[in-house]
């Protein structure tokens, strides 16, 4: 479908005003299109007679396609994000952005605003100056060539078939890829590659695919090798968990010395780590991909160890693990489920005020979110390495027992009364900050953070921050809490130094057309 902007949001409309409900006096779209895909969030219609009601709202998903390809042709904007409200009467108005604004899930979750869209935090285990592992490949080339065998006589006894297996593949091609990695190969995986070129998409490897060389290459370049980014709105809280053993796997969620070379087709990939965290070994394989944003799972000690997993041979190079079970909860009470290897928490709907203290029995936890309740004391946080803490503040609590947090990377604060926002001054990671459910406190010292990337407030607090000129001033993103419009949106993208000139406005009549 090829319309103009004018007939898309005429056609909105109209779909709009005949699916309504009784009593409707206007109704709001929100969304973002891109190549990709399109989708609404935080749109609804508006019934006095029923109010928090929810009404189907359709779904123009031809129109909104159409409207980013006609943004895309005209401004060279990938994606765009819109706000559009419709009248009973046919009357309608549509304001477009590029992607620097994305609205929230629901109708009060606000906008987040990009304002440097080439940022992006980084993670703990991606940087190579981190402590290398002393320890040496567990690996052996003819026990693994051995336990291919043994595994690919294993698929044939349980297809019926034998698998028609690739040529394997040369020196000079290993050696190529080994310069492309900067990194050498296992020697393990490095013998199998010299038997076959994977397994020829048979699946032969106990029901896993063995990737061909370059196969692997190419997902390691596109996929594996990079860390997982989806932008400030769910990336800001963003927490790499430990693997298990700890220690043995960067907290990444991607990295250029993750070679994947097995996988069930899922997203998900088995990869050779050739860069592990100190406690690991080279070569050890490890377990990544769409499923493993929150870090990596620690799977064999080698690929030799991976193929003997398969034939139920244990792998003796294996460092103990913790066996605590999940390493996330959602709870609704501190209770006996807290176990050591526990590294993050969400805590729903709990008896106010929470005692923290039982928290002492998670030493790993890196997440801890208090929802619909809150606490009159963070002192347990001080001895626990969280990184990311959303907490509801009973009127007596306060921030100080986090001076001086080392870990602490970002906070959500929920407060009924004001709070003293000094102790923020003294915590060195600090880089993503949520305030928008306070009452107002004196927010000029935030200007005072150097190292805040993203910034959440409600309009009136961003208001009170823009008229007292104390900006941070390294702010990549920022959130406009509450439920304001797309204007108010564009208003505070411009006040934080973001050209919105060309952002496009129109107001019209299912009637107009001409």
């Amino acid at each position: 479908m090829d319309l103009t902007v004018e007939q898309a949001a005429r056609q909105i409309t109209a779909e709009v005003v005949a699916q309504a409900p009784e009593g409707w006096t206007e109704c709001v779209l929100r969304g973002r299109a891109s190549r990709s895909g399109v989708g609404l969030a935080g749109s609804g219609y508006v019934v006095p007679s029923h109010p928090g009601s929810f009404f189907h709202v359709p779904f123009p998903g031809d129109s909104l396609s159409s409207l980013a390809c006609r943004f895309r042709d005209s401004h060279g904007w990938e994606a765009i994000a819109l706000e559009m409200i419709c009248r009973p009467s046919g009357a309608f108005e549509l304001v477009v952005f590029r992607e620097a604004l994305r609205p929230g899930g629901g109708p009060e979750d606000g906008w987040t605003l990009t304002l440097d869209l080439g940022f992006e935090p980084s993670e703990p285990g991606a940087a190579d100056g981190a402590e290398p592992s002393a320890l040496r490949p567990a690996g052996d080339r003819a026990e693994a060539v051995e336990r291919l065998h043994a595994v690919l006589r294993q698929h044939t006894e349980r297809s019926g078939a034998e698998p028609e297996m690739p040529a394997p593949v040369t020196e000079e091609q290993l050696a190529a890829a080994e310069r492309h990695l900067g990194r050498a190969l296992p020697a393990d995986l490095r013998a199998l590659y010299l038997e076959a070129d994977g397994d020829g998409d048979n699946e032969a490897l106990a029901g896993y695919g063995w990737l061909s060389l370059d196969r692997a290459l190419a997902e390691r370049n596109d996929y594996i090798g990079v860390p997982t980014w989806f932008g400030w709105e769910l990336g800001w809280q963003q927490v790499i968990f430990d693997a298990d053993p700890p220690n043995t796997v960067r907290r990444c969620s991607g990295h250029p010395g993750w070679l994947p070379f097995a996988t069930w087709f899922d997203g998900n990939f088995f990869a050779v780590d050739l860069a592990p965290a100190a406690d690991g070994r080279p070569g050890q394989v490890i377990e990544v991909g769409r499923d493993f944003d929150d870090g990596p799972r620690y799977a064999a000690s080698s690929v030799t160890a991976w193929l003997g997993q398969a034939l139920g041979l244990p792998d003796p190079h294996a460092p103990q693990q913790s066996g605590d079970g999940s390493s996330e909860l959602v709870v609704s009470a501190l209770d006996e489920r807290l176990a050591p290897g526990v590294q993050a928490i969400h805590l729903n709907d709990a008896p106010s005020p929470v005692d923290l203290v039982p928290l002492s029995a998670t030493p790993h936890l890196r997440r801890l979110h208090l929802n619909r309740c809150a606490t009159t004391d963070l002192s347990p946080m001080a001895a626990l390495p969280v990184e990311d803490l959303a907490v509801g503040l009973a009127a007596e609590a306060d921030l100080v027992p986090l001076t001086g947090h080392p870990h602490l990377t970002s906070l959500a604060v929920g407060s009924e009364t004001p709070i003293d926002l000094a102790p923020l001054r003294t915590l060195p990671a600090l880089r993503a900050l949520d305030l928008s459910r306070c009452p107002t406190p004196d927010l000029t010292l935030l200007a005072d953070l150097p190292n805040l990337r993203y910034l959440a407030l409600s309009a009136g607090q961003w208001t009170a921050l823009i008229a007292a000129g104390r900006l941070p001033a390294h702010l990549a993103a920022a959130r406009l809490a509450g439920a304001p419009p797309f204007t108010a949106a564009l208003d505070l993208l411009a006040a934080l130094g973001v050209d919105t000139s060309t952002a496009y406005r129109l107001s019209g009549t299912v009637e107009d057309a001409s």
